[in-house]
């Protein structure tokens, strides 16, 4: 018999929005809480340093490897 090829997506998008909910809820709850911070440990310059010279080396992996994808994928059209 004739099989229908359309699939069905409930569940899966009651699934992704059941997460980005919760995800919300979360974050919401985290800023209210970051609101009455009792401890200021963060602050210390060597740890900003750090962050930004991870966040500078993540930024970069990141680009390389979109420049690959990007590379490998219109090699396949030449």
């Amino acid at each position: 018999m004739f099989r229908s090829t359309i699939r069905r997506r409930g569940p899966r998008a009651v699934t992704a929005t059941r997460a980005a909910l919760y995800a919300a809820v979360l974050s919401a709850l985290a800023w209210l809480r970051a609101e009455k911070v009792g401890d200021d440990r963060g602050s210390d310059s060597s740890e900003k340093a750090f962050m930004v010279i991870l966040a500078i080396t993540l930024g970069g992996a990141v680009t390389v490897a979109a420049v690959a994808f990007v590379a490998s994928k219109t090699s396949l059209f030449q």
